[in-house]
C-alpha cells in the first residue's frame, strides 16, 4: 500500500524554517498502531492524518469535512495548531480544494480553517492559564528559564501547558541563546500534572512583535517545538488581557523560528500564519 505524504513548514513563508509537519490523506483509514510507527519513522514534532468525514462527497478536493488526528513520535495528542494548518495547505495548495472553508473533527471538537489571501486562518479553543499557588513548579520553572529571572508561573490545566514568564526588559537574545536541559524537565516533573512548558518575554518597546515565546514538551517527545499554534491559545489570552488588545503578532524564537497573527474573539482565538509545502512523495506500508 503506498501512502502519499507531504511535509510542510508552518508558520512561516521561507522553505526550512518555522514548524515542520507531516500530513497524510487517508483515502481509507488505518489502524492507530501504524499512525503511531508512521509519526514514529517521520520523527518530526507531529505527523496528522486526514480522512473524509462519513458520507462527505467530492474527495479531497471536492469535500469542506474531514477527521484530522495528530500524532508525535511517541503518542497521539488532542490538539495541534501547526499540523492543522500544514493540513489546510496541503488541502488548498497540493490537492485544490475548491472551498474557501475547510472544517475539521479533531479530538478537541470541530476545528476550521479558511484561506485567506496567502495565508490560512484557524480557528482554535482558548485555554487560558491560571497562576499556580504555594512554589508550585518552581523548580521546573527555574530549570527550563536556565538561569533568566522569572516573573510569573502559571498553568493552563486542560492543556497542561505550564506558562513560564521571564522579567520584563531582558532581550529577545537572552531567550534565543538559552539551551535547557529537556530531560532535566522531565525528571523534575514525572506527575502527569504537566506536558509542555512554555517560556514567555515581553516584547520591548519599539518591537514588532508584542511577545516571544518558546515551548519544551519532552513528556511527548519532542525536546523544542519550533513553532507551536497550540501553546498560543494559552499565551493568546495571558498576553490579550495584560496589553489590553484583542489583536497582536507572536514570534516563537527557537532556531528555527516563526510569526503567528492572533486574535482574539469571544471564546476562540484566529491564530493566521504562511506555509510551504517542501516534500512530496509517499510511503510503503504493509
Amino acid at each position: 500500500m503506498q501512502l502519499p505524504i507531504w511535509t510542510v513548514d508552518a508558520f512561516t513563508d521561507s522553505p526550512f524554517s518555522g514548524n515542520p509537519a507531516a500530513v497524510c490523506l487517508l483515502e481509507e483509514d488505518i489502524p492507530d498502531a501504524t499512525k503511531q510507527a508512521l509519526a514514529s519513522e517521520m520523527n518530526i514534532s507531529e505527523t496528522c492524518f486526514l480522512t473524509l468525514a462519513p458520507g462527505a462527497a467530492g474527495g479531497f478536493a471536492g469535500s469542506a469535512y474531514f477527521g484530522l488526528r495528530w500524532f508525535t513520535p511517541t503518542n497521539e495528542v488532542p490538539l495541534c495548531g501547526h499540523a492543522t494548518l500544514a493540513a489546510a495547505a496541503v488541502l488548498f495548495q497540493a490537492s485544490g480544494n475548491v472551498h474557501s472553508r475547510l472544517h475539521f473533527a479533531t479530538l478537541s471538537g470541530e476545528l476550521t480553517a479558511e484561506k485567506e489571501g496567502g495565508r490560512v486562518v484557524l480557528q482554535l479553543p482558548l485555554h487560558p492559564p491560571a497562576p499556580v499557588e504555594g512554589g508550585q513548579f518552581a523548580a521546573l520553572a527555574a530549570e527550563a528559564a536556565c538561569g533568566l529571572p522569572v516573573l510569573e508561573v502559571l498553568l493552563s490545566r486542560e492543556t497542561r501547558k505550564l506558562v513560564v514568564r521571564l522579567e520584563d526588559g531582558l532581550a529577545r537574545a537572552q531567550l534565543e541563546a538559552i539551551r535547557p536541559r529537556t530531560d532535566r524537565l522531565q525528571a523534575l516533573e514525572p506527575s502527569g500534572r504537566v506536558a509542555g512548558v512554555i517560556l514567555t518575554l515581553r516584547a520591548r518597546a519599539g518591537e514588532p512583535e508584542a511577545f516571544y515565546s518558546r515551548y519544551f514538551a519532552p513528556w511527548n517527545g519532542i525536546a523544542e517545538d519550533p513553532v507551536t499554534g497550540s501553546a498560543h491559545t494559552v499565551l493568546a489570552p495571558y498576553w490579550g488581557g495584560l496589553l489590553a488588545t484583542d489583536t497582536m503578532v507572536a514570534r516563537q524564537v527557537s532556531p528555527r523560528g516563526g510569526r503567528l497573527h492572533l486574535t482574539l474573539q469571544d471564546s476562540s482565538l484566529r491564530v493566521a500564519g504562511d506555509a510551504v509545502i517542501v516534500l512530496r512523495g509517499s510511503v510503503s506500508l504493509p
